[in-house]
């Protein structure tokens, strides 16, 4: 595919639209309880592991939506504002990372936090986000727009003489 082939992408419909429907999915999973029985089983791993939980914490609970919110927008924002695969994988990765380190985070505090939903709106937002970045030329990757096309040459060919001498009568 040439570069002039791909559309010019936008940063910002695609941030609310990407970030939304990946919150959306997160918390609507969870209020199905999709994954009930891995939260189940996680917390008992963690009981038995010696931690003593006061409070349970994640999606779709208020400061879940708050944490899943900033994770989601701040990953598609900054896969819609990063050039290069490689480095929108990265990003992705370091999201999934900090999302799974949240677990034993709240932990320190007695706070059992329900991964699972944010996972997924966390995966959901990074293929989204990656999916249209990659067949659209991002304004990250130094395209304001495309070529304009049938442009009439305002220069003329004509260089850069002075006509003012011209415009005097002298040659």
């Amino acid at each position: 595919m040439s570069r002039f082939e791909k559309p010019v992408g936008h940063f910002a419909v695609p941030l609310i639209i990407f970030g939304f429907v990946s919150l959306l999915l997160g918390v609507a999973t969870e209020l199905m309880g999709v994954f009930g029985g891995l939260t189940g089983s996680l917390r008992e791993v963690c009981l038995q592991g010696g931690l003593i939980f006061n409070a349970g914490m994640g999606l779709p609970d208020t400061v879940g939506i708050l944490v899943t919110a900033a994770g989601v927008f701040g990953l598609v924002g900054a896969i819609l504002g990063t050039p290069g695969g490689a480095r929108r994988t990265i990003i992705g990765f370091s999201a999934l990372f900090l999302t799974v380190t949240l677990i034993p985070a709240f932990a320190v505090w007695g706070i059992f936090w329900k991964p699972f939903g944010m996972i997924l709106a966390i995966l959901w937002g990074w293929l989204s986000a990656t999916i249209y970045a990659h067949f659209h030329l991002m304004p990250c990757e130094g395209v304001a727009e495309l070529p304009a096309e049938n442009v009439i040459d305002l220069d003329g060919g004509l260089g850069t003489e002075n006509y003012k001498r011209h415009s005097d009568g002298q040659s």
